[in-house]
């Protein structure tokens, strides 16, 4: 009888895993949609920001459906964990930035820098799924080679 309690929990938290990684996604393309509309202090890292997130989504939440599946959510779940914190901590730096006016030179130098660091640490975390994968596809072949042999 405790299968299917597991079975149901584990559909739950996938579902809630879902959720919470769309809805952060949702969230920060909002913001920086918003931002970019408000002011074009930052229009141009505000949209290398938007794309890197828009290129990442669809991956993560691949990612993050399949580890429920398989019932491997320790295995790439802190990985999902850090991209939620750069998530949020990006929303909160693009609602900063859109509070910075035009003339403050020193704000907007120090703001945009921040935002790129932010796009590339996205672009790290990518780096870091696709080391992952690889290592998953070399566990893969070894298993099947053990299999055949």
């Amino acid at each position: 009888m405790a299968e299917p309690v597991t079975m149901t929990a584990m559909a739950v938290g996938s579902l809630l895993a879902g959720a919470i990684l769309g809805v952060a996604f949702q969230e920060i393309t909002m913001a920086i949609k918003e931002s970019t509309s408000r002011c074009s202090n930052f229009r141009d890292a505000l949209n290398s920001l938007e794309n890197t997130i828009s290129l990442l989504s669809p991956l993560i939440k691949e990612m993050d459906r399949l580890n429920q599946e398989l019932g491997d959510s320790n295995k790439r779940e802190v990985i999902i964990r850090l991209f939620l914190q750069q998530l949020k901590k990006g929303e909160a730096l693009v609602s900063k930035c859109s509070s910075i006016r035009r003339w403050n030179l020193c704000k907007k130098r120090k703001y945009e820098k921040r935002l790129r660091n932010m796009d590339s640490s996205l672009r790290d975390l990518s780096g870091v799924l696709q080391f992952g994968q690889a290592l998953d596809i070399q566990r893969l072949q070894c298993t099947l080679q053990d299999m055949y042999h």
